[in-house]
C-alpha cells in the first residue's frame, strides 16, 4: 500500500512539473554592436547529413566548425563579406554587413554521390530564432 502511495506522489509531482515549468530558452545569442553587424551561422537538428561536419571560412581567417544543431557567430566590420565551406564541394556565400544589424546563415548538407557538401542560405530573423530556439 505504500508503494502505490508513493507512485501516486512521484506520478503527480512529474505531472506538476510538466504543467507548471516555465519554458526556457535554450539559446541566448547575443546583440550585434552599434559600430559592427553580427553574423550568425547555425544548423538544425537532422538526422541527413548528421556526422558532416564543415569549417566556416572567411577572408580574415576560419569562424569555426558548424557541427549539427550548433551555432556560431561573429562580429564584423561593416561591408561586404564572402564565407565559404570546402568539403568535397564547395559553397558561398556574401553579406552586406550594416553596423548594429544581425544576419543569419542557414547552413545545411546536401547530399552528394560521395558525400555531402555544404549549402548556406540567409534566412529571416523570425524563421532563424525559431529554428534556433529549438537548438541545445
Amino acid at each position: 500500500m505504500k508503494k502505490i502511495k508513493a507512485f501516486g506522489c512521484y506520478i503527480s509531482l512529474v505531472l506538476g512539473i510538466i504543467l507548471f515549468a516555465t519554458p526556457i530558452s535554450a539559446v541566448e545569442l547575443p546583440k550585434a554592436n552599434d559600430d559592427q553587424g553580427l553574423i550568425v551561422f547555425y544548423r538544425t537538428n537532422s538526422f541527413k547529413g548528421k556526422a558532416i561536419r564543415f569549417n566556416i571560412n572567411h577572408a580574415e581567417g576560419p569562424i569555426g566548425q558548424l557541427l549539427n544543431a550548433t551555432y556560431i557567430y561573429k562580429y564584423l566590420e561593416p561591408g561586404h563579406h564572402d564565407f565559404w565551406s570546402q568539403a568535397i564541394s564547395q559553397d558561398s556565400i556574401t553579406v552586406t554587413v550594416e553596423a548594429g544589424k544581425t544576419y543569419y546563415i542557414k547552413g545545411e548538407v546536401q547530399m552528394g554521390i560521395l558525400a555531402g557538401r555544404p549549402k548556406f542560405t540567409q534566412v529571416s530573423e523570425s524563421d532563424a530564432l525559431a529554428e534556433i530556439s529549438k537548438l541545445k
